[in-house]
């Protein structure tokens, strides 16, 4: 419809328009098949026009106070003066028509009027948006919202759903999608069964992203159908699956009172190196039935402790730079070690048994640090947890760990340690290069290097382009 067409003539347009359609289905008799394909995108994409046409004449009616009395107000006006609406199908108009009069929204409302996103559409992007706007950065709330009318234009309302947790990882403020998923962390439970009296017992379950991914990478694993002398397993999915999360619990049950010798089910989680190092971004799990699952960074950081997880480092490119370097996870002659000295978990106050353990890293390895016992601590599920979300840091002292529990203390001891590297790499001195002190501290700069760490020292890691 030309642009330069006067309201009169748009009027008699959309009458023809009505014309045209009334009885269609009456005259299709006369249509060559090849005909049936295009005249369906003509319909299509009227329908599309009259979607844009609500919004533009509700807002003006909005404007001009013909629609007063807020929401309700245009709510009423609208299913007046659009029968087809009454059943239902009011409330995206609406919503579209209140939020596309904020600034924040310009692009999405010339989208819609437009004609290129759907209403329905441009209601599930402002409902979404309302949810994450206040925890972008600023910088990044124009490329957020390019994004959202971009995926809106061309897919479904649960595409536009499903990257909001990937767009606040990637676009949130520092430490906000971490922060969340510890939040949800402490919702988290397992209730006690429920007996119906049949003899069969309920359990509800609720489980976090870092649970959910570790569930199905060991659930997976062992859930798939097993023919047995020629007999096709019959085992529904759901059997299937209870049996294997059994399976599991039996194994490890049966290892607590030696190192385990069989394979765990291995999680895969990639991640940018410069994003995990600075912890921030999100880990993305593949290789498991959680594959596009998300995790914080710091969650990474404390489940890449464990060999049971293999973390995919991926450079600047996106090429892989690190596939778990599993040699350099304790072994389990390092384990045994650490059983015989630090006894149970280190953590000050706690006694849970070595068997029930978390091999930690005190300098952590995505930060370079090496796999030995001189950088290694036992804790038990909890206070892995805890020391990685508190930032807390462990120093092994005469054959036992003493920890620094003041939040950030690692951070802390990190940055010290990188700048002693990074002095030592610029001059060493000659008198330490050849003692063993020397040779270690050498070494140690080295190794930052290798990780591209020592560049960082003399000042913050770039800042990503949406960060301020």
């Amino acid at each position: 419809m030309s642009g330069g067409m006067a309201l009169e003539q748009r009027r008699e347009a959309l009458e023809l328009a009505c014309a045209a359609l009334d009885g269609l289905g009456d005259e299709l008799w006369s249509a060559q098949g090849t005909d049936l394909g295009p005249l369906l995108t003509l319909v299509d994409e009227v329908g599309s026009r009259v979607g844009a046409g609500r919004v533009a004449v509700l807002a003006e009616a909005v404007e001009r106070g013909e629609a007063s009395g807020g929401t309700t107000g245009a709510q009423r006006w609208l299913r007046d003066h659009a029968p087809s609406l009454r059943a239902g199908g009011s409330a995206p108009v609406v919503a579209v028509v209140e939020h596309t009069r904020l600034p924040r929204y310009a692009l999405l409302r010339a989208a819609v009027l437009e004609a290129r996103v759907p209403v329905v559409h441009a209601a599930c992007v402002v409902d979404e948006y309302e949810r994450i706007g206040h925890r972008l950065h600023p910088a990044a709330q124009g490329p957020v919202m390019e994004t959202l009318v971009g995926i809106a234009a061309e897919s479904t309302r649960r595409d536009i759903r499903a990257v909001r947790r990937r767009l606040v990882a990637r676009y949130g403020h520092d430490g906000e999608f971490q922060g969340e998923q510890d939040r949800l962390h402490e919702r988290t439970s397992m209730s006690q069964p429920m007996d119906d009296g049949s003899g069969l017992y309920e359990y509800r379950l609720v489980a976090d992203a870092e649970g959910r991914a570790v569930l199905e990478a060991a659930v997976q694993a062992l859930s798939a159908p097993r023919p047995a002398d020629g007999q096709p397993d019959r085992r529904p999915s759901g059997q299937r699956r209870f049996d294997a999360l059994v399976e599991v619990v039996r194994r490890g049950v049966a290892s607590a009172d030696h190192v385990p010798t069989t394979a765990k089910a291995e999680l895969f989680v990639t991640m940018d190196l410069d994003e995990l190092s600075a912890r921030v971004g999100a880990g993305t799990v593949f290789g498991s039935g959680d594959v596009g699952g998300l995790l914080g960074p710091e969650t990474v950081r404390r489940i890449a402790c464990d060999a049971g997880v293999v973390p995919v480092v991926l450079g600047s490119s996106g090429e892989v730079v690190d596939l778990g370097r599993r040699h350099r996870f304790f072994s389990s002659a390092q384990v045994r070690a650490l059983w015989l000295r630090d006894g149970h978990c280190s953590f000050p106050g706690c006694s849970v048994p070595a068997s029930w353990f978390d091999a930690h890293h005190l300098w952590h390895w995505a930060d370079g640090g090496p796999t030995d016992l001189e950088h290694a601590a036992l804790l038990c599920g909890r206070h892995h947890t805890v020391v990685h979300a508190r930032g807390f840091h462990g120093t092994v002292r005469e054959g036992r760990v003493d920890w620094d529990l003041t939040p950030g203390a690692y951070d802390s001891w990190l940055a010290q340690r990188r700048a002693r590297c990074a002095d030592m790499l610029a001059a060493p001195p000659a008198s330490a290069a050849g003692s063993p002190s020397g040779q270690v501290a050498c070494a140690s700069a080295r190794v930052f290097d290798e990780w591209g760490q020592v560049a960082t020292t003399a000042g913050a890691r770039p800042a990503p382009p949406w960060r301020p």
